[in-house]
């Protein structure tokens, strides 16, 4: 056995020595030496086996129009169901809740998604005391000093929501119209905020509207303390980058919205002026003309901001007129197909109808 070992180490030893090599194609990998160097060889060059095949490369052909998945929006496919109670009737999305209290004398609602993260809600009226020593004294459940819309919205959202940040303003152009409900009383604020919160729920963000009109006929103890009388407080909400979407719905409850004739009745008796009808939803709706007057190019950077972390782009399909969140490449991956093309800046404030999936 040691002899045929040492045999063989005889035998790689001459090897090596003669310059041949027992692993020919070692040297064809020495980058320092040039194929015509290696002996036997004459150029870098192997022919394969004449049965040697390689597998094809193929690519995935591109999605054709009608191979595109679209997902519909949950805000397209709602289905509405009546509400009705003995104050008011509505008209909710199917599965949404409807919360009330009051009475004909101050009527306050609201209608929410089963998650609470989209809703509307209306109270007809509120008060805060201009003197914060005199709140409790006076039943109110808040003071202001500067009687503002915002101050007033700030407050409320204070104890419930873990940030509440106006983001901007505008002033509706109904304020002659509602001046005229109470001429009596001067129209002290009147705005409709745009603002972004957190709560338990969502990270959201809603359009808060309200008039604060100055009241100088609170006595307490024989003198007038005044106070601040906030009518027609109306709210909308839905998740961050959401409310562009959700707006259509949220109009159509508002619009539906309709006191019954008990309600009237009621107040009626209470207000003994039966030509002074409270307003209702039905009037010119400040909600919905602060969301349309809006800043644009606020709404803009916010929805390019959302496609951009969600990693979307957003198409307009020319066939149907819809515009859908895509996945990034899609347009791409269509080739030459003019049937989806990128969307306009004011296209991004029309809100999208669904999304399209990558196959």
């Amino acid at each position: 056995m040691k002899k045929l070992i040492s045999t063989a180490l005889c035998l790689i030893l001459a090897a090596i020595l003669s310059g041949c090599s027992l692993f020919p194609f070692a040297k064809v990998l020495n980058p320092d030496q040039a194929p015509e160097d290696i002996p036997g060889t004459t150029d870098a060059t192997y022919e394969l086996p004449d049965d040697y095949t390689t597998a094809p490369v193929t690519q995935a052909p591109a999605p054709t129009a009608a191979e595109v998945n679209i997902r519909p929006a949950e805000w397209t496919s709602v289905q509405w169901q009546p509400y009705q109670n003995q104050y008011f009737t509505l008209q909710i999305p199917a599965g949404w809740q409807v919360e009330f209290n009051g009475d004909a004398n101050q009527m306050q609602w609201q209608a929410y998604s089963p998650d609470k993260t989209v809703g509307f809600a209306n109270i007809d009226h509120a008060y805060a005391a201009k003197d914060a020593s005199m709140k409790d004294a006076l039943g109110f459940g808040l003071s202001m000093q500067d009687g503002t819309v915002r101050e007033f919205f700030e407050a409320m959202f204070s104890s419930s929501t873990e940030y509440f940040t106006v983001q901007n303003s505008c002033v509706p152009d109904n304020k002659a119209q509602l001046q005229s409900i109470r001429p009596n009383t001067p129209i002290h604020d009147y705005q409709s905020l745009y603002a972004t919160f957190k709560d338990e729920n969502v990270d959201g963000e809603g359009i808060y509207s309200a008039v604060v009109m100055d009241s100088r006929d609170v006595v307490f103890n024989g003198k007038n303390y005044g106070a601040w009388e906030v009518n027609c407080i109306f709210t909308q909400w839905a998740p961050k980058d959401e409310l562009v979407n959700w707006a259509p719905v949220l109009a159509q409850i508002a619009k539906s919205f309709s006191y019954t004739d008990y309600y009237l009745q009621q107040w009626k008796q209470i207000a003994q002026d039966a030509t002074n009808v409270p307003s209702t939803l039905n009037d010119p709706d400040p909600v919905m003309e602060a969301f349309e007057e809006r800043s644009k190019s606020d709404t803009i950077i916010q929805e390019k901001r959302s496609d951009m972390l969600g990693e979307y782009e957003r198409v307009y399909d020319n066939n149907t007129g819809e515009i859908y969140r895509a996945y990034n490449g899609f347009l791409d991956d269509m080739g030459d197909q003019n049937r989806y093309t990128p969307i306009t800046d004011n296209q991004y404030t029309e809100g999208y109808k669904g999304w399209i999936d990558k196959p």
